[in-house]
């Protein structure tokens, strides 16, 4: 599994951590990391990372 790297995701239908081609940007993006260890550890540090930009938890 290739990881991306960067920090733009600007093809909603590709995993931005692995590429991988997604069923769907909404529910088969939680699908595809329910699925992957790797790429539900990516969001998790990309959330963490992006946490303190936020005002309060978001809801999803």
């Amino acid at each position: 599994m290739a990881v991306n790297t960067t920090a733009d995701w600007n093809d909603p239908i590709s995993c931005p951590f692995c590429g991988d081609e997604l069923t769907s940007p909404g529910a088969g993006f939680i699908d595809h990391i329910d699925s992957s260890a790797d790429c539900e550890d990516g969001f998790q540090q990309w959330r963490a990372n992006i946490a303190g930009d936020l005002a309060g938890e978001w809801s999803g």
